[in-house]
């Protein structure tokens, strides 16, 4: 029992059709990926920049804790009352949020309560946005992946349809 070979036609259409298929492939899907994977990397890059960010607030917040022992200690023991200590108090009150006592040995506690409580909240925000970014980075992983298979697709239905289309050469029959 003998085959007959599809007409030349036919194969170099079907060929067409699979190198047509390959660039839409490529064209759309493949750059609606990309794009995907780029949002997710601004993402990623807002995300640490907010990192940055809340940990310059950490560490500033550390130094107004240092500059309210430094006055307390040089105080002598008394409440800091002067103009000193208003702004001590407005600096510190912007950082935390909360109106600030009167910075004295006596409110000491209570201002480093207020110190700590702020910079445990920016350190939230900090680890809120690192598992966000590693959430990020395996949605990218994924898209990634993704992209590749297609452009193995993509590669496979070119070549193939190279082929078919060089087919319609070798169907000929030497005459």
């Amino acid at each position: 029992m003998k085959f007959a070979a599809p007409p030349a036609w036919l194969l170099v259409l079907t060929g067409l059709i699979l190198n047509v298929l390959a660039l839409l492939m490529s064209s759309i899907v493949l750059d609606r990926l990309s794009g995907d994977i780029a949002t997710l990397s601004e993402q990623k890059d807002d995300n640490i920049y907010s990192i940055q960010l809340a940990w310059n607030s950490v560490e500033t917040l550390e130094r107004k804790r240092e500059m309210v022992l430094l006055h307390l200690s040089q105080s002598g023991g008394k409440p800091i009352t002067d103009k000193i200590g208003q702004m001590l108090q407005g600096q510190l009150s912007d950082w935390v949020s909360v109106p600030v006592p009167v910075i004295s040995h006596s409110t000491l506690p209570e201002l480093m309560m207020l110190i700590n409580q702020t910079q445990q909240s920016y350190r939230n925000q900090i680890d809120e946005h690192y598992l966000n970014n590693i959430t990020l980075s395996e949605k990218m992983v994924t898209l990634n992946e993704k992209i590749a298979w297609y452009k193995n697709i993509g590669l496979f239905l070119q070549v193939f349809g190279l082929a078919l289309i060089l087919a319609r050469d070798l169907a000929r029959k030497p005459e």
